[in-house]
């Protein structure tokens, strides 16, 4: 069994900017996780065109439909990268980022003393410009010790040291809900009839080509959920059960689902004010003092420089203004005593899923 990671065993844990000799490594992680993350493929050339966006995003230079940020989880002892997560500050370029809303509509018969509750799915692009996170895996030899959790709360350390590089609203898609056999009910019952092709390969084309094509053939007309067949209603707003742990951070985090489905998957997309992020909110500047030995609290700590940018989980000593970090948190960050940091607590988490609408029951 993998250990849970903890400050006292994460000390060799460091997330960091992508680099492009990372590449190779970030080709065979993804062939590690196998099917079902369509925005990092195992394709050496779009992982390579991923990192190259990264770089150029770092450096300040991408243009907004190009941008993002890509980070990875190192460990330092082994020299190995074992994760990746990013963050997209603002999709949708050019053409729109789609969803399903999920609306109520009532009519009543006065004739037949009769009222219809009817549910419709409506087209949106409300979730347009904002940002999003997404690309969260580490190797599966991780699964269950925490690095994941890490590694996500450490985009949100970004976001917080620099939030003016991020929109106001942050927002995240779950995979949705699929068969044993790996068979989408909701897109074999909506997406199938209208772009002719598998629900894999549109899913393909949405992560590495972009939305154009779903702008173009998505049915614009509101769709009534009661024509569809059982089991496409019900994966609406239901995650993948692989999506579990990934939806209960997030909503750990603040975020919330008000309706928003995956126009392919019918997956839930939930999303929070960026301010109000429990890792963004709860952070704060305060510089790096030599650790005193006093206990500590479980404490993420980051870099303040963008291309430089940084972070550890660690056990450290909060004081008014200064910070008492360990001397190998210290090196992690690659940071000299007395250099500005930004620091967040480790929340208690209660590591379930208060799953939306249909995934209850």
């Amino acid at each position: 069994m993998a250990q849970a990671l903890s400050p006292a065993n994460a000390s060799s844990w460091v997330v960091r900017p992508v680099r492009a000799t990372d590449i190779g490594v970030l080709v065979e992680l993804a062939e590690a996780l196998g099917a079902g993350m369509t925005t990092f493929p195992a394709d050496p050339e779009a992982i390579a065109r991923k990192v190259e966006a990264s770089l150029t995003t770092f450096a300040g230079r991408a243009e907004p439909e190009d941008a993002q940020y890509l980070l990875v989880l190192e460990d330092l002892d082994a020299s190995r990268v074992d994760g990746v997560a990013a963050l997209y500050p603002s999709v949708g370029w050019p053409y729109g980022f789609f969803s399903y809303k999920v609306n109520r509509l009532v009519q009543r018969s006065r004739s037949l003393n009769r009222r219809v509750d009817i549910e419709l799915l409506t087209i949106a692009n409300d979730y347009t410009g904002v940002t999003e996170v997404g690309t969260l895996a580490v190797r599966p030899t991780l699964r269950g010790t925490g690095a994941a959790r890490f590694l996500a709360r450490s985009r949100y350390m970004l976001i917080a040291a620099f939030p003016q590089l991020f929109a106001t609203r942050v927002m995240a898609e779950m995979r949705g809900w699929q068969e044993a056999d790996d068979r989408s009910p909701f897109w074999d019952a909506v997406g199938a009839r209208f772009f002719h092709m598998d629900f894999a390969e549109a899913d393909r084309l949405s992560a590495v080509e972009g939305a154009e094509f779903i702008a173009e053939l998505m049915p614009k007309h509101p769709i009534y959920t009661d024509i569809l067949p059982d089991d496409a209603r019900r994966a609406i707003g239901r995650p993948h059960a692989s999506s579990a742990a990934a939806m209960a951070m997030l909503l750990d985090e603040g975020f919330r689902y008000e309706q928003h489905v995956d126009v392919f998957d019918a997956g839930p997309q939930v999303h929070a004010e960026r301010d109000r992020i429990h890792t963004v909110a709860d952070s704060r500047l305060t510089r790096l003092q030599r650790a005193s030995g006093r206990a500590g609290q479980p404490v993420l700590v980051s870099t303040l420089e963008l291309e430089a940018f940084r972070v550890v989980q660690t056990s450290a000593h909060p004081g008014d203004h200064v910070l008492e970090l360990p001397d190998v948190a210290q090196r992690a960050l690659e940071l000299s005593i007395g250099g500005p940091v930004r620091v967040s607590p480790t929340r208690a988490h209660a590591g379930r899923v208060d799953a939306p609408r249909q995934a209850q029951g």
